[in-house]
């Protein structure tokens, strides 16, 4: 995978060059593509394993209590989550804008959570001054993508925090080039060593994860034209997207 050092100047390559740009944009499609019928490929079988796991534990329910068996299914389960994942990762970079309330979005999606933060007792909240309100009412954007970046930092942030910290979105404008929107949280903190690469796809530090999510959202952002980095400390941890106004 490219750098965003070297993702920038094959941008510049590309933009100098309408033949090495079609070269290049012609060898990422058909990436997309047989990575497309891998996937598929896989999906299959792993469909027809899951239902005849299914079959087997409805006529032999003492298959249950093999000691091996809740390990297999929760293998079946994560295969189909990482297929479900590579998939979005796939098409990440494909966006379809329209102009859309962003503010209502993000309302939206802190809505989803709301059951669990108050489960957990967490304090999940949205902040942005009324004088940027406007910026936020009508923006050009990929509604669906969007909505899967700030459900990837969320679901982050409460795997990140506990019992009596927060969850906070603040939103506010640079004007007169971007929206900044940061996800906040005061809960454990990312390891220096781990900043590096945490945007960088198939790398996690946690068990079960697929290292997708956080690629996915990083590659939407870039899609829109925007930046994502992390900053983490003993006060608090925070994601932050810069969106470009115009």
């Amino acid at each position: 995978m490219f750098t965003k050092e070297e993702q920038k100047k094959l941008t510049e390559l590309m933009n100098s060059n309408d033949d090495f740009a079609y070269f290049i944009n012609k060898t990422m499609k058909e990436c997309n593509i047989l990575t497309s019928q891998i996937s598929h490929e896989i999906r299959n079988p792993l469909t027809l394993i899951k239902s005849t796991a299914q079959l087997i534990e409805t006529v032999h329910p003492e298959a249950k209590e093999f000691k091996y068996w809740n390990q297999l299914t929760e293998d079946i389960n994560g295969l189909e989550i990482l297929l479900t994942e590579v998939s979005k990762f796939n098409h990440s970079e494909s966006i379809t804008k329209q102009k859309q309330d962003f503010l209502l979005l993000l309302k939206s999606v802190i809505s989803t959570f709301l059951p669990l933060a108050e489960q957990n007792g967490i304090d999940l909240t949205l902040t942005i001054a009324e004088a940027d309100i406007p910026y936020y009412i009508s923006y050009s954007l990929d509604p669906v993508k969007i909505t899967q970046v700030f459900t990837n930092l969320l679901r982050n942030a409460f795997e990140a925090t506990e019992r009596g910290c927060y969850i906070n979105i603040v939103c506010r404008v640079s004007v007169p080039s971007h929206l900044i929107i940061e996800v906040q949280n005061n809960g454990k903190i990312i390891p220096a060593d781990e900043l590096p690469t945490i945007f960088k796809p198939f790398v996690t530090y946690k068990p079960g994860g697929s290292g997708l999510g956080l690629a996915i959202s990083s590659n939407i952002v870039d899609a829109h034209n925007g930046t994502i980095e992390v900053t983490s400390t003993e006060e608090k941890t925070s994601f932050i997207i810069n969106l470009p106004l115009s």
